[in-house]
This record gives structure tokens, sequence and C-alpha cells, in this order.
């Protein structure tokens, strides 16, 4: 059976494709700094103790590795400690990329985003760009993915929402909610992605990857509150506030929500995808219905 080298395994997206991984009957070699944060315990799992930034360290990780699948990606930003997105994008998957090649590996799988393009507005998305572009100029047969939002058990923006809402009887949202967005579940990314490792029809080729149902942001909150049965009232808030208040303390943890994250809630989180779930005979998952299983 074929040996998978993954990055990103001890994230919200790894650790289900780590299951679906093993479930299939593939070895899997992990990237990680500290396997004490790895969630998922297998026989199958090989360990490679390393440092994506470091070149070196992926070269001797990636050694006797028949696929690559490279999920390492930041939403938010920390330069003092080294996490921005011209690291994690950028940089991380030239070193996969370069270490794939230089090991003679051929098949490579690469995490990117939804809204990823050359005209992008946002650094995440700039970045992510650059990276599909470095692996694309590459001699390895790739698959491009493109999620939007991952919802799911342990996802970080879903369960943000929720524990607000728990918090306080009103909830804000700026503008008139109307954004949209298309979220997909952590299911369906996994099976996409181990589904598509063997699949001729992927290769060398971008797929976007969004679920079933288009929702403005406003549906999406009353969404949250219908499975969890909590009423708030849910209170726009003007544009200009959000954007005095990102200027201010956009910069600052605690913050909420980001430049670049704003940038892309306005912008929605879109796409028609159904070839994919197509080709990798994946079905689309019920939003209500999956956030039922999880949200309390």
């Amino acid at each position: 059976m074929k040996k998978v080298f993954l990055t990103g395994a001890t994230g919200f997206v790894g650790t289900e494709i780590t299951r679906k991984l093993i479930e299939k009957g593939y070895i899997v070699k992990v990237l990680v700094r500290d396997e004490k944060r790895l969630k998922v315990k297998s026989e199958k799992i090989e360990i490679a103790k390393g440092d994506i930034l470091d070149a070196e360290s992926v070269l001797k990780g990636i050694s006797g590795c028949d696929v690559v699948i490279n999920l390492v990606g930041i939403i938010r930003e920390f330069p003092e400690r080294g996490i921005t997105f011209e690291n994690m994008h950028f940089v991380a998957t030239k070193n996969v990329v370069d270490a794939a090649n230089r090991s003679g590996i051929s098949r490579f799988i690469q995490m990117s985003a939804n809204g990823t393009r050359k005209d992008a507005v946002s650094n995440y998305h700039k970045t992510k760009y650059r990276a599909e572009e470095y692996l694309k100029n590459s001699n390895l047969i790739y698959t491009i993915f493109r999620p939007s939002l991952i919802y799911g058990e342990n996802d970080s923006f879903i369960n943000m929402l929720n524990n607000f809402m728990k918090k306080t009887p009103v909830f804000s949202y700026f503008g008139d909610g109307g954004y949209l967005m298309q979220p997909v579940s952590v299911t369906e990314v996994a099976d996409i992605f181990v589904n598509s490792i063997d699949l001729e029809k992927t290769y060398n080729r971008t797929f976007p990857i969004c679920g079933g149902e288009v929702l403005t942001y406003k549906q999406l909150l009353k969404t949250i509150m219908d499975v969890t049965g909590r009423k708030r009232l849910l209170l726009p808030v003007p544009e200009l506030f959000i954007k005095i208040g990102i200027g201010l303390f956009g910069n600052f943890n605690w913050f909420p929500i980001t430049k670049d994250q704003f940038i892309m809630l306005k912008e929605g989180n879109v796409c028609d995808n159904d070839e994919i779930f197509n080709i990798t005979g994946v079905k689309k998952e019920d939003f209500k219905e999956y956030l039922k299983r999880y949200l309390r």
C-alpha cells in the first residue's frame, strides 16, 4: 500500500484526512513538531519530526513516500512568531514541492482556498495563488483543491459563532448580512482528498469544493439558532463601525476579525462544483442536519 506524506496532520482537516487515509489502508507519514498534538493514534502512522519552514527537515521527512498531501495553512497571521501568510502558504508549499521533486515523488495534492485567484485583494488569497502557481510549474502530477468555509465538530468558525451566542442575548453582524456562504463539511473535504489520490480525472487540475447549500451570513446564524434552540436578537451594525474596529484592533489576537477576513467575508464564498463530487463519488451533506451532530 502507498505511503502518504501528510503536512498539517494535527489540524482540524488534517485529523479527518488522517482517519480517512488509515481507513483506506494507506500508511501515513506525518510531519509534526510535536507528536503529542496528533489526535489520531494508529500503527499505520509514522512520525517525521520537523518544521515545514526548514527545507532540510522536510526533505528528510518525505523520504520513502509515494504521495504528498499538503494541508498547511493559516487564516490569521502572528508575525511575532513567524506565522505569516507568506511563510505558511508560499514558503511552506515551496519546501514541500521541492522536497517531492528531489525525492522522486510524482503525486501531489494541495489544499488551497475558494476565491484564490491572480487578481485577489486579500493577502491570504494572494499567497495561496503564488503557492498554486509554484506547484503547477513543477514536474509533479498535482491536484489543487479550493474548499469554501469548512465546518465540522472541531471547526473554528461555526463553533466560534455558537460560543458567542451562548454568552449574549444579542448577536451583531455587519451590513445587511447578505454576503453569501456555501459551507462544506470536513467529511466531504476529507473524502474528496483521499478518493482523488489515484483518480486520473483529477490529475493536473484545480477544483473548488463547496457544500450543497448557499446561505447568506444571516441565514447561517439563524440555522445555528434553529439547531441549538437558542433565540437571539440579530442586530445589524454599520460596516463603518467594523472598519473602524479593524483599524484600531485588527492586529490584536482577541479581536474577532482581521482586515483580510473582512475582505473575504464581503467577497462571498460560493462556487459551482458538482464535477468533483461526481468524479470522486462523494455525497453532499445537508448543512443543518450535519450541525445537529455536534452543536449544543
